[in-house]
């Protein structure tokens, strides 16, 4: 009982031992508890220390113990103590997890703040591309636009999503066209979660804040966060609708198809979710054009429907 204040157990027993005979010498005390003359005389010294015992004039002296609600006192202080002592505790360990998080993910994350550092980061990476590179392109866009020929290591293999927004604005498409190498891969998706730049699946860059004044992205180095947006860019590629554009590196379909290089960029282009309108402005040609090459298509895979019409092309390999 008396251990939580510090006591020994030669102590405790010499305490217990009073409180049940209400009074006893030191010859008395050792009798009862088996314990040592000269251990029981130190017991009792420390005890009254504690101001839980006390010696009367008798003699030989006798030894009256404390009541049993002055030792509850002195367990409740002793309790609040040990309550601040975990309250500080508990501070110093949440000061350390930070300190150790913050260690790690001063190696991991690098903020990037404002449009010329976004820029200079993401050409940067590009440049630095040895295997691959990985982009999810969505507006608005800020650091590089599209229109800029900028283009990493000829031995790179590139993948590329758009959303489909991105290419509504005039000139894009035609800038895709002329960038386009053969080691490179585009689809569109109607919706992408997230812009992103990976390099070598070792380092990517993510927008986190655009619509404020001062542009800022995240350089996330190798870490679980990197895996993480590795895996969601494989999610959306293998979701996303390829893309044909008409260029000497464009890539082959997969199979025979009976369209031209010409109708099979109009497909990719409306699977990819552009309205007629944005296809005529990227075409050069009238919203009506767009439509009666449309119904062409629909004509030569025997359907009736875009949607079939989608459907037909895939099953086909056209694309």
């Amino acid at each position: 009982m008396l251990a939580v204040l510090g006591a020994s157990q030669e102590e405790d027993r010499v305490y217990s031992q009073l409180v049940t005979a209400m009074s006893a010498t030191e010859t008395e005390l050792a009798a009862a508890t088996g314990i040592a003359a000269d251990q029981v005389r130190a017991a009792l010294a420390a005890l009254i220390d504690r101001r839980l015992a006390s010696r009367t004039p008798d003699s030989p002296a006798r030894f009256v113990a404390a009541s049993p609600s002055v030792v509850e006192s002195m367990i409740a202080e002793r309790f609040e103590e040990l309550r601040g002592a975990q309250a500080t505790l508990d501070r110093l360990a949440s000061q350390y997890r930070a300190n150790s998080l913050a260690q790690v993910a001063s190696g991991v994350f690098e903020i990037v703040r404002g449009i010329d550092a976004l820029r200079e980061c993401s050409l940067g990476l590009l440049r630095s591309a040895k295997s691959e590179v990985f982009n999810m392109i969505k507006p608005p866009v800020i650091a590089v636009q599209t229109s800029e020929r900028v283009q990493p290591d000829p031995s790179t293999r590139g993948r590329l999503i758009f959303e489909t927004q991105a290419l509504d604005e005039p000139g894009n498409l035609a800038a895709i066209e002329q960038d386009l190498r053969i080691q490179d891969e585009l689809r569109v998706h109607t919706r992408l979660p997230i812009k992103m730049l990976a390099i070598d699946r070792s380092v990517a860059l993510v927008p986190v804040a655009q619509r404020n004044t001062t542009p800022v992205g995240v350089l996330v180095r190798e870490s679980a966060v990197l895996d993480a947006l590795l895996a969601l860019f494989e999610h959306v590629w293998a979701t996303a609708v390829p893309l044909h554009v008409d260029s000497a590196n464009s890539r082959a379909p997969a199979g025979p198809s009976v369209l031209s290089g010409d109708d099979r960029r109009l497909l990719s282009m409306l699977l990819a979710g552009l309205t007629d309108e944005a296809i005529a402005a990227h075409r050069g040609i009238s919203v009506r054009t767009v439509q009666r090459k449309v119904q062409a298509l629909m004509t030569v895979a025997h359907v009736r429907t875009r949607m079939q019409l989608a459907w037909e092309a895939a099953k086909q390999g056209w694309m």
